[in-house]
C-alpha cells in the first residue's frame, strides 16, 4: 500500500480546518465559509483571462471559440475530480439552436410572370434578413415609400387598395437628405425602419415588398442590402426583399411607369401617392431557412457520500455575443464581445466551486456542475438540460445560478430567488455576513438567466448576481475590469450555502413566490426580445411585428439599479456619458419618479412608459435627488442602429 493514498494536501487541510467536517447523516454539521486561500483571485482570475480572451471571439454559440470554451471546461471539471455528467459517459450534452436564417441559394426564386427572364438571387435581389419564410405569388404594386404618416399629410396607402398585392417601394422616406425635412431627414424618422413598413404593408393586406434604394441615397452604385447573421435574428410581418435599382426600373418600364429618378422627385417634391397597380404578376420565393449551429452543454458530476441520489445542480451560460456590430452603438464593424463579466465570470465561478466541493469532505447529495450553452439566443442551453435532463429531473433538490459575478465591489451583489424556498434567506444572511458581502435578495429576475427553466418547474433557485454596468453587452466588457477579490467572496458564500444544501436531510421545498417576485420582463438594459421571451433567435417577435419591449424605439441612457431598494420610483445606478439622460442634467444616483406626467414605480413601469416614444420624442421628469425633486426636460434618442433603417 502506498502512503501517498494518505496523505492531505495543504488545502484539504485548510478546508477540513474551515468547514469542519461535513456529516452525511441527518441534518449534517452547518458549513462554514471557505477560507481566502481557498477561493485565489488569481486562479479565479487566470480562467476569465483564457475565456474572455480575443482567441475565443466572444465564444458565440457555434463557434470556434465556443467549441474551445467547452473543451476548457471540460478539461477543468476532468482536473477537479469529477465525473462525466453528460450523455453516453462524456462531458457535454449536444443539441442545436437556430441562429438568425440563412438564404439557401436553390431554393430562392423570384419571377415575373410578364418578363421572361431569370433574375438572380444576390444580383438581381436578395432577401432582407428580417424577411418573413416563405412563398407568395400575387400582382404587383408601386406603393411609393410604403408610408403612413397622418401628422405630415402623407399616406402612400391613400385610396389604394394593397390587399393581396406584392409591393415595390422605395427604402428610406421622402426627402431623405434633406435636413429640413419634415419627416427625419438626414436622421431616419419613426417612419423609415423596415419593421414599420412591413406593419404598415401588413396592415393594408399587402403579401410582399421589393424594397429599392432611392437613385439620390448613398452608396451611389447600384448595391442590394447585406444579408447578415446579426439582423436576421429579428421576423418582421411578410416577406421582403431587396431589388437592385436596375430590376426596378425594368419593372416599371414594362408596367409603362416612369424611372424612379422622376418617381422619387415627384414623390419628395408633389407629397402626393403615386401607389398604383402595375400589371404585372410575381411569384416569390425567399429560399430563407433556419440557420441551425450545433450547441453544447458541459457537465461534470460530484457523487455523493450519502445513500441518495438527490442533486444540487450548480450552473453558468459560458457562451456571449460572439463577433458582431455593438448594439450600443452606428458603427456596423464586427467586433469582439469578450464577456469577461457576462458570463465568463460565472464560468469560472462554476470550475472554482466544483474545484472546492471535489477536494473537501464529501457532501451527502450529488452536485452536478453545468456550464450551459445559448444562454443569449434565448436560455437555449438550460432548457434543453430541463426538457432531457441528464440525472433523474425529480431528484433536483435545488439549483444556484451563477451570471455576471465579477464587479462585487460595486456593492451591487444581489442572491435572487430567495422567496423560492423558505431555507434560502436565512441561509444567504448567514454566510453573507460571515464573508464580509452587503447582500441584498430580491425576486427572480425570472426571464433574466438560467434559472428561469428550473423555476419553472416548481425547483427553488438562487442566482449570483452583481448588477449590470456600461460594458454590459458591449465590446469593452474584458477581463481587466474583472474584480477576482470580490468574486472570491461571492464564491465563498456560494460555497457555504451549497454545502448546506448538499448536507440537509430534506428539502429544501419549492415556495411560490409572491406575484411582485415574480415579473416575468426583462431588466437588463437592451436585452434582446428573444432572451426575453425564451424562443429561437428567429422567431422571436411580438404580435404587431414591431421590435418588442426589450428592443425599445427610444433610449434614455441610463443603467438602472438591479433589483433597487424596494422605495418607489426606479434608482439610477450610472448615467451614460453623452446620453439623452446626461444631456438633460440625470446624476448617478437619480431616482426617477415621473415621466410625461406618469407615475414611475419601479423599472418595470418605467420601461413600459418608454415603449410610448418615439425618437425625437420630448418628455419632462422627475426626479428625487438628495430628498428634493428636481424637473427635467428630456429628448429621446432612437435606440436602433442606423444600419437598420
Amino acid at each position: 500500500m502506498n502512503n501517498s493514498q494518505y496523505r492531505l494536501t495543504p488545502l484539504v487541510i485548510a478546508l477540513l480546518t474551515c468547514w469542519g467536517t461535513l456529516r452525511s447523516d441527518a441534518g449534517g454539521a452547518p458549513a462554514e465559509p471557505a477560507r481566502d486561500s481557498v477561493f485565489s483571485p488569481a486562479a479565479y482570475l487566470n480562467h476569465i483571462k483564457y475565456l474572455a480572451g480575443d482567441e475565443l471571439g466572444g465564444r458565440g454559440t457555434g463557434s470556434e471559440g465556443g467549441r474551445r470554451a467547452a473543451e476548457y471546461i471540460a478539461e477543468q471539471f476532468q482536473a477537479a475530480g469529477l465525473r462525466p455528467g453528460g450523455v453516453d459517459g462524456s462531458w457535454f450534452q449536444p443539441f442545436e439552436v437556430t441562429v438568425g436564417k440563412r438564404v439557401n441559394d436553390e431554393l430562392a426564386s423570384l419571377k415575373v410572370q410578364e418578363i421572361e427572364r431569370s433574375w438572380r438571387v444576390r444580383e438581381d435581389w436578395i432577401p432582407l434578413p428580417f424577411s418573413e419564410f416563405g412563398a407568395v405569388e400575387g400582382p404587383l404594386a408601386f406603393a411609393g415609400y410604403g408610408i403612413q404618416a397622418p401628422m405630415y399629410d402623407y399616406d402612400d396607402y391613400s385610396g389604394f387598395d394593397a390587399g393581396g398585392k406584392v409591393l415595390l417601394i422605395f427604402r428610406y422616406e421622402p426627402r431623405a437628405t434633406d435636413p429640413q425635412a419634415e419627416f427625419g431627414g438626414q436622421t431616419p424618422s419613426r417612419f423609415a425602419p423596415f419593421w414599420r413598413k412591413a406593419r404598415s404593408a401588413a396592415q393594408n393586406g399587402a403579401k410582399a415588398l421589393l424594397i429599392v434604394n432611392p437613385p439620390d441615397r448613398e452608396p451611389a452604385q447600384d448595391t442590394l442590402y447585406d444579408f447578415d447573421i446579426f439582423s436576421s435574428e429579428q421576423t418582421y410581418a411578410l416577406p421582403m426583399v431587396s431589388i437592385s435599382r436596375a430590376m426596378a426600373n425594368t419593372l416599371l418600364a414594362r408596367a409603362g411607369l416612369p424611372d424612379l429618378t422622376t418617381l422619387q422627385q415627384s414623390l419628395d417634391t408633389q407629397r402626393k401617392p403615386l401607389s398604383r397597380d402595375m400589371g404585372l404578376n410575381v411569384k416569390l420565393e425567399t429560399g430563407l431557412e433556419p440557420n441551425r449551429v450545433p450547441a453544447r452543454n458541459v457537465l461534470g458530476l460530484l457523487p455523493g457520500a450519502g445513500d441518495t441520489s438527490e442533486t444540487i445542480v450548480v450552473g453558468a451560460h459560458y457562451d456571449h455575443l460572439g463577433i458582431q456590430p455593438s448594439m450600443h452603438g452606428n458603427d456596423p464593424t464586427p467586433q469582439i464581445h469578450n464577456g469577461a463579466d457576462d458570463n465568463a465570470s460565472g464560468t469560472a465561478g462554476v470550475i472554482e466551486l466544483a474545484r472546492a466541493a471535489s477536494e473537501a469532505t464529501k457532501l451527502r447529495r450529488n452536485v452536478l456542475f453545468i456550464a450551459f450553452d445559448g444562454e443569449e439566443l434565448g436560455l437555449c442551453g438550460s432548457r434543453e438540460f430541463v426538457e432531457h435532463p441528464t440525472v433523474a429531473f425529480d431528484d433536483i433538490r435545488a439549483m444556484i445560478n451563477l451570471d455576471m459575478i465579477g464587479r462585487a465591489g460595486s456593492g451591487k451583489f444581489s442572491m435572487l430567488g430567495a422567496p423560492t424556498a423558505a431555507e434560502f434567506a436565512g441561509l444567504i444572511e448567514k454566510y453573507a455576513g460571515q464573508v464580509g458581502l452587503n447582500c441584498r435578495t430580491g425576486g427572480l429576475m425570472a426571464g433574466g438567466s438560467d434559472h428561469a427553466p428550473f423555476a419553472a418547474r416548481r425547483i427553488p433557485v438562487l442566482f449570483a448576481f452583481t448588477g449590470v454596468h456600461k460594458e454590459y453587452h458591449r465590446p469593452e466588457d474584458d477581463w481587466q475590469l474583472i474584480d477576482a477579490e470580490g468574486a472570491a467572496k461571492v464564491l465563498r458564500l456560494c460555497y457555504g450555502v451549497l454545502a448546506e444544501l448538499a448536507n440537509m436531510e430534506s428539502g429544501p421545498a419549492y415556495t411560490e413566490p409572491p406575484p411582485e417576485a415574480r415579473e416575468e420582463e426583462e431588466i437588463r438594459p437592451a436585452v434582446e426580445e428573444k432572451k426575453e421571451a425564451g424562443q429561437d433567435a428567429s422567431s422571436a417577435q411580438d404580435s404587431d411585428s414591431k421590435p418588442s419591449r426589450a428592443k425599445l424605439r427610444v433610449r434614455l441612457g441610463v443603467i438602472p439599479d438591479v433589483p433597487g431598494d424596494g422605495k418607489p420610483g426606479m434608482l439610477v445606478q450610472t448615467v451614460i456619458e453623452g446620453s439623452p439622460a446626461a444631456i438633460a442634467g440625470m446624476q448617478n444616483g437619480d431616482r426617477v419618479m415621473k415621466i410625461a406626467g406618469e407615475d414611475i414605480r419601479d423599472i418595470y413601469t418605467y420601461m413600459r412608459v418608454l415603449e410610448r416614444f418615439d425618437q425625437r420624442d420630448e418628455a419632462d421628469i422627475v426626479v428625487l435627488r438628495d430628498g428634493r425633486e428636481q424637473n427635467l426636460r428630456v429628448k429621446f434618442q432612437a435606440a436602433e442602429r442606423k444600419r437598420e433603417h
